[in-house]
């Protein structure tokens, strides 16, 4: 059950394509640097990431997949407040043109954030497929406005898109209500010292991504050459494919599986010595016995069967009271695992598959021995 649930995580759709994905990771830029710096040294660092031979797209954000996570209460222009007051919130992103296409997320509606998407236009959001259900029920929600915090901020950003939704934190958990905004817009709070503050550090980015056709050992280099001819005040501190990133929420799943791998093939192996060892025993005590059904006109064929029918009834009874139990304790542990019912018949079948298996070989050799046993000698054994 730990392995198939394991199995699911690995196979489960995230809402990315992961395929080719590169993810980069920076330490922010300085605190000194102004806005005007910040989107200069932006648009040098996509056109010189572009550059870099196998790049396909490249574009940055303020956070990516499994790094981070900024959230906010969420107002929308002509709706109650109090529409929302249990389930209000939701998470938020600043990235650059070209995001959704670079992390490969798809766009359902609208459009995604584009270049002309800057200080000059009108404050634009994109929403996920979870933020357009939770605020706007059965609406479009295309060219409606929302803001965050309180009501008079309603109308910051109109919604020009909606994107499919996908797993920018834990894996495990549902998809939470996500909107992006551009990298280019800054959008002044004034009265509102926290949501000032807020705007401004999301403008110091930490992640880029790069559609890449490579391996990574080759483009790793050339990233951080890139980073520092751009600014070397801004030097890269990780890279990884999106691939690797998303296996890596797997970590613990995985140990937990290997370590119930371990344990079972053990558990299985002290089964089939003590199955063996027993039976062992037993045909030594009846070796007399044996002897003498076979004086009387037993075959090796007969003693065989009666061996294995004593091994097999001590495995039966085992799994009379083992399989009850195994069933009630996959009751428990499956709502620790991830798509993996209570009740799974196929882990429970291969377990008794593979018992009775390993139970047959375990008492064939001892039967063997008893088989080829001849009478005489056995009937003068003590």
């Amino acid at each position: 059950m730990l392995v198939h649930s394991l199995r699911n995580l690995e196979h489960m759709d995230v809402g990315f394509d992961p395929t080719n994905r590169v993810m980069v990771e920076l330490n922010q830029p300085p605190a000194s640097y102004t806005p005007e710096h910040l989107q200069t040294l932006y648009r040098a660092l996509q056109e010189r990431l572009e550059r870099i031979p196998g790049v396909e797209r490249a574009a940055l954000a303020m956070y990516t997949p499994y790094t981070d996570n900024w959230g906010e209460g969420i107002v929308v222009e002509g709706k109650d407040p109090a529409l929302f007051s249990e389930n209000g919130g939701s998470s938020w992103d600043r990235v650059g043109p070209g995001y959704f296409e670079a992390i490969g997320q798809a766009i359902l509606r609208g459009r995604g954030i584009e270049e002309d998407d800057d200080q000059a236009a009108r404050g634009v959001a994109v929403v996920n497929e979870t933020f357009a259900k939770r605020f706007f029920k059965g609406e479009d929600p295309i060219g409606h406005h929302f803001g965050m915090d309180v009501q008079a901020n309603a109308g910051t950003f109109e919604i020009i898109g909606v994107v499919r939704d996908a797993k920018y934190t834990d894996v495990q958990e549902a998809t939470r209500a996500m909107f992006f905004v551009p990298l280019k817009q800054t959008t002044p709070y004034k009265g509102e010292p926290d949501m000032q503050s807020t705007e401004t550090r999301s403008h110091f980015i930490h992640s880029a991504v790069l559609v890449y056709h490579g391996s990574l050992e080759t483009v790793e280099p050339q990233v951080r050459k890139a980073f520092a001819e751009v600014d070397p005040d801004v030097p890269v501190t990780d890279i990884s494919t999106m691939e690797d990133r998303i296996a890596g929420n797997f970590d613990q799943e995985r140990t937990v599986a290997k370590l119930a791998g371990l344990f079972s093939a053990l558990a299985l192996v002290l089964a089939a010595v003590g199955l063996y060892g027993v039976t062992a025993y037993s045909v030594a005590r009846r070796t007399n016995e044996i002897g003498l059904r076979m004086a009387l006109g037993a075959n090796r064929i007969n003693v065989v069967n009666m061996v294995l029918r004593g091994a097999m009834q001590q495995m039966l009874i085992g799994m009379a009271i083992g399989i009850p139990a195994a069933i009630g304790c996959a009751k428990l542990l499956s709502a620790q695992l991830f798509q993996v019912g209570g009740w799974d018949p196929a882990p429970l079948i291969t377990a008794v598959v593979l018992l009775v298996v390993c139970a047959f070989v375990a008492a064939m050799i001892p039967a063997r021995t008893a088989a080829s046993l001849e009478p005489m000698q056995a009937l003068r054994m003590d």
